[in-house]
């Protein structure tokens, strides 16, 4: 059996804690929570010990492993804690906005023996694996991501500074499956701007961030990529998003082939002279990557997870590096960021 601990109770570290109640061979011992009143709240109503200090309870609990998801800038410390305890770490995304975080820990990790896998839940996803089995590699040509949403239900996520933007915070999701389909990415030029987000009714909501984005990319492997998001609009703008249209989706481009990937929900596959495939998603994707997960602590073999740090980091520099060229002006190479 092994013990949990879940480190920041929000919206996600909920969404975690309810997977893993249900999961076979796992035991939630404890929550932490710098929020006295909503760590207690927790606490009694999943019958768990609860704590504000992450010191606290890594001493006081013999946990094997952490869900980290609390703030961004909370996650390189916290991680490095707990590395230090020896737990096994699921990490929340964004890993951190600094690169010079990112390699600390990055350092850390290939110094320790446990088992660090960042939240990118969308490539355990049923459809993630179908998808990569029918892409022609051989005229792989270009991807195409969008993600439409609206003003951040999380207050610090709307400021630039905590959370670095929907890029960062959001569609990093739909990068990290650019390079889980396509391979790395050696180039970044992105656009941002702030108009569409830039009333008097958005400042009174504290939010100060981009409100739109586009992003250009270039793989290693010969295939060019572009990224579009916003947080101009508002969520019932395709009704249920239970029809054709979808907030976020993929499209992979090969020669007379188009796999759309509506993300975490269908994939259709286009070919000439063929009808359409369909395929929808059979297994919830943080279910199955917190079952990897455990098998990986349990098998000690960070191979069976498909989001290890070592992995993970560069799908973070790729955000950073659409960041960093969206105030530059400049194309940029994320493997130079970290230097």
């Amino acid at each position: 059996m092994l013990k949990f601990g879940i480190i920041g109770v929000g919206r996600r570290g909920i969404d975690h804690l309810e997977v893993l109640r249900n999961l076979d061979d796992v035991s939630v011992r404890a929550i932490c929570e710098i929020d006295k009143h909503r760590a207690l709240e927790v606490s009694r109503r999943y019958n768990l010990k609860g704590y504000s200090n992450i010191e606290d309870m890594l001493e006081k609990e013999s946990l094997d492993a952490v869900v980290i998801s609390t703030p961004t800038p909370l996650h390189v410390s916290q991680a490095l804690q707990c590395i230090k305890a020896g737990t096994h770490i699921m990490l929340e995304k964004p890993i951190s906005l600094d690169p010079i975080e990112v390699k600390k820990l990055l350092i850390a990790v290939r110094n320790c023996n446990q088992i660090i896998a960042v939240g990118f839940q969308s490539r355990n996803s049923s459809l993630a694996g179908t998808i990569k089995e029918n892409i022609d590699y051989d005229t792989l040509s270009m991807l195409v991501g969008r993600y439409y949403w609206t003003i951040p239900i999380i207050q610090w996520i709307r400021q630039r500074s905590l959370a670095g933007g929907q890029i960062v915070d959001q569609a990093i999701h739909l990068l990290d499956l650019f390079r889980f389909f396509a391979g790395e990415i050696n180039r970044v030029y992105a656009e941002y701007t702030e108009k569409g987000r830039n009333t008097e009714e958005d400042k009174e909501s504290k939010f100060d961030n981009w409100a739109s984005y586009t992003v250009a990319l270039s793989f290693k492997g010969g295939a060019i990529g572009t990224l579009y998001s916003t947080y101009s609009l508002y969520p019932e703008v395709f009704g249920s998003n239970s029809g054709s249209e979808s907030l976020a989706y993929i499209d992979i481009i090969s020669r007379e082939m188009l796999i759309r990937h509506y993300i975490e929900r269908e994939a259709r596959i286009f070919r000439k002279n063929r009808e359409p495939e369909i395929f929808r998603m059979s297994l919830d994707a943080t279910i199955e990557m917190h079952r990897r997960f455990i098998e990986a602590i349990k098998q000690k073999d960070k191979k069976l997870i498909l989001s290890h740090y070592e992995d993970a980091y560069k799908s973070m520099l790729v955000s950073l590096a659409a960041n960093k060229s969206a105030k530059t002006g400049k194309p940029i190479d994320p493997n130079t960021l970290m230097q």
